[in-house]
């Protein structure tokens, strides 16, 4: 999946970029297309000289500051900047690593960029290069030249460098929009909840944004996919019996529950908007009446069982990620909430173990825990130690809450501890790991 998407330049090109055809690319020369901000021609691949490296970045980083774009390598332009020539270039696995390697040590952050090789069907290992680049939400991206740093901008058909005043406002620019993806999150989250029947159940529930947003269709033919995607499926990456009961829309997103009561949903709920952003909420504990130390009544304690938590954070992150990267061709990085609801002083909440004896870890919460973070979009939506590090990184953050100072089930450099999952998870749990090459340990904390 490229993560650029632009509907002008798809129009120009006449397909998806990772669809196009060489047949389309060489359009550009016959129309005789000319380069604009977010279309660039080279008649050669760049060189190994370290000009040539500053010069890709520089073209790579200028793009993701501006609008997002195309360099097709492989197109001769005038000098009026029309294509007029398709000399095209050799096309290399290592040619395309080394473009990868060149923008990822000299553009700062690293933006995102997809390398893609559109070949000749009459000359083999001959064809275009279209490097296509997103628009950044962490612009502005610097390019390292000699000891200092420039930071590149497309204007019309050249690059210019930005102002120091107007670097200043980029970066003001991108720590709000930081900002503003987390109140999405915390909306989010508040719609989702809502639906949830929390009167005697409390959830885990999950919500992401992602950095660049996508778009899909809503009419009855995707809510019949979708149907046939999720209804009667347990979502759960290492399943746990709960099952979506019914699908429907809201507006401008898909919405499942776990029951078919459309209004309130029991064990299971999300929503997954056009955008790409979305949330997801997974059933933890049914709350029972617990004896309060010297007390002489019982009171309602929500006991989130840590190897639950650990599978449902899982669950939500890889759910939400795969909706937005394939159904809504989102990219980029996503930011993500994870919270427990309800948990307030008349519902307060206790962590629990119940491997061997059982027991409680840390101490009771009387407020909704929340953990946030931002992830790299394609390492959540596939199962990988990436996945189980960004689960461990948020699972913590819950767990902190209690007075507990980590979780026991996933370690942050993304292996499993087996022996913290008790005998009903543990089987599947190793079952998984082997499946994704996930490293399962018999490590031990403390």
């Amino acid at each position: 999946m490229v993560a650029l998407r632009s509907r002008r330049l798809e129009g120009i090109f006449g397909a998806r970029f990772d669809a196009v055809s060489h047949g389309q690319v060489n359009t550009l020369v016959t129309n005789a297309v000319t380069e604009s901000h977010d279309l660039d021609f080279k008649a050669e691949l760049y060189g190994r000289s370290d000009k040539a490296k500053r010069d890709l970045a520089g073209d790579v980083a200028a793009l993701a500051n501006t609008s997002g774009g195309v360099l097709v390598l492989g197109i001769a332009e005038d000098d009026r900047a029309r294509a007029t020539a398709a000399p095209e270039v050799a096309l290399d696995n290592a040619e395309q690593d080394r473009i990868r390697q060149i923008v990822s040590e000299l553009a700062h952050p690293t933006p995102v960029i997809d390398v893609i090789p559109v070949e000749n069907p009459q000359r083999a290992g001959h064809g275009f290069l279209l490097i296509a680049v997103p628009r950044s939400p962490m612009a502005p991206h610097a390019v390292k030249v000699d000891k200092g740093l420039r930071y590149p901008r497309r204007y019309g058909t050249t690059t210019t460098y930005l102002s120091e005043p107007q670097v200043a406002a980029a970066y003001r620019e991108r720590f709000a929009g930081f900002q503003d993806r987390f109140e999405d999150l915390a909306k989010l989250e508040s719609q989702l909840i809502e639906r949830l029947d929390v009167s005697d159940q409390t959830f885990v529930a999950v919500t992401l944004v992602p950095d660049l947003a996508g778009d899909f269709v809503i009419n009855k033919k995707t809510l019949s996919e979708f149907e046939r995607e999720v209804r009667d499926k347990d979502p759960h990456a290492i399943q746990r019996g709960f099952v979506f009961g019914s699908t429907s829309v809201g507006s401008r997103c898909l919405i499942a529950h776990g029951s078919s009561n459309k209004a309130v949903t029991t064990y299971l709920a999300c929503e997954l908007h056009q955008s790409g952003a979305g949330g997801f909420a997974t059933f933890i504990d049914h709350r029972r009446p617990e004896q309060p130390m010297g007390g002489d009544r019982s009171a309602l304690v929500s006991r989130i069982g840590d190897e639950d938590l650990a599978v449902g954070v899982l669950s939500g992150l890889r759910f939400l990620a795969r909706h937005a990267r394939d159904r809504a061709a989102s990219g980029g990085n996503a930011a993500v909430r994870v919270t427990l609801w309800p948990v307030t002083e008349e519902i307060p909440a206790s962590l629990v173990q119940n491997r061997a004896a059982g027991g409680s870890l840390g101490h009771q919460i009387v407020k909704p825990p929340v953990a946030t973070g931002a992830f790299d979009l394609d390492d959540l939506a596939e199962d990988g130690a990436p996945l189980v590090a960004a689960t461990a990184a948020l699972t913590t953050g819950l767990i902190q809450h209690f007075g507990y100072p980590e979780s026991l089930q996933m370690t942050a450099d993304g292996s499993i501890r087996i022996r913290y999952w008790e005998q009903g998870y543990g089987q599947r749990v190793q079952q998984w790991a082997e499946a994704c090459g996930v490293q399962a340990t018999q490590e031990t904390v403390g």
